[in-house]
């Protein structure tokens, strides 16, 4: 099995949308998901445009040409925050996920960022265990509590 990452291309708009419009609704799942769909809104409509930002990477990858998966960074100054990163169902534990991550650290080691960031939601337990492999590890917890 060969597994494929690629920078996306205008030919990716429509997966993309399709795999975003599956991987926004598991926010909710998890604890401070409604937040973060708030202060992380989804590219949604605006793919084509968002991948010619120079400060935002864009990454497809997948088995025998078929995209499963995908990963958004946005770069701001010097360092990259992973803001999103999906595999489907299906794929996962194939290592995609482990190959976006892969590629986006090359990334941003060859733009000579000072690191890189990565969101993950408490008890997303796959997504924390993805970039942990990777050597992404938790600097910063955030605590809230709702007011009304």
């Amino acid at each position: 099995m060969d597994i494929f990452t690629r920078t996306a291309t205008q030919d990716d708009l429509e997966v993309l949308l399709s795999l975003e419009s599956e991987a926004r609704p598991a926010l909710g799942d998890f604890r401070g998901g409604d937040r973060l769909a708030i202060e992380v809104p989804a590219v949604s409509d605006n793919w084509s445009k968002t991948m010619q930002d120079e400060s935002v990477l864009v990454l497809v990858s997948g088995v025998n040409s078929i995209v499963m998966g995908y990963l958004f960074a946005r770069r701001a100054r010097q360092i990259a925050t992973i803001e999103q990163v999906f595999v489907t169902r299906d794929a996962r534990n194939l290592g995609i996920g482990d190959a976006l991550i892969s590629a986006t650290l090359k990334w941003a080691k060859d733009n000579k960022l000072d690191s890189l960031d990565a969101l993950a939601l408490p008890g997303d337990r796959e997504t924390k265990n993805l970039y942990e492999r990777s050597g992404l590890v938790a600097r910063l917890i955030t605590v809230t509590k709702k007011l009304n």
